[in-house]
């Protein structure tokens, strides 16, 4: 009785681990995004990883998901009336004002595709070295 009690704990185990397999992974940030553009898995690890950084606003941590010397990032405030727009990653916009959920996507070639939020418009190039990498940003709310 035991053995058979051990060999059906096993089987469902099996049936619980393969029907989890089948099951798409959940894309916390595409819960707001109802468009027909696929976003590729590693970009959107890649896109994971930048809001991670995000979070904690460590400027060593984003530049790792920029392409080299393609985005500016400054400190330097903005005006009050002017807080939310920019070609810069504004830190301090970060900590308070950027939105990370995806509302749209627009896939412009093979490897670029434009990522926006409800804060943010972003680009993301996919390098044959380093792989998916931030190469254009700007914040502009949707209005």
């Amino acid at each position: 009785m035991r053995n058979r009690t051990i060999v059906i704990c096993v089987s469902i185990l099996f049936c619980v681990c393969a029907m989890a397999q089948d099951k798409p992974r959940e894309k916390e940030l595409l819960k707001d995004y109802h468009g027909k553009v696929q976003l590729p898995d590693d970009l959107y690890d890649v896109y994971a990883a930048f809001i991670r950084a995000v979070k904690t606003a460590d400027l060593g941590d984003i530049q790792k998901q920029c392409l080299p010397h393609s985005v500016t990032f400054t400190a330097v405030a903005r005006s009050e009336k002017m807080r939310e727009y920019g070609p810069d990653i504004y830190i301090p916009f970060l900590k308070k004002g950027f939105h990370k959920y995806i509302l749209y996507l627009r896939k412009d070639s093979q490897d670029t595709y434009l990522i926006r939020t409800v804060s943010t418009y972003m680009w993301f190039v996919r390098t044959k070295s380093q792989g998916w990498k931030l190469y254009r940003y700007g914040d502009k709310p949707i209005e």
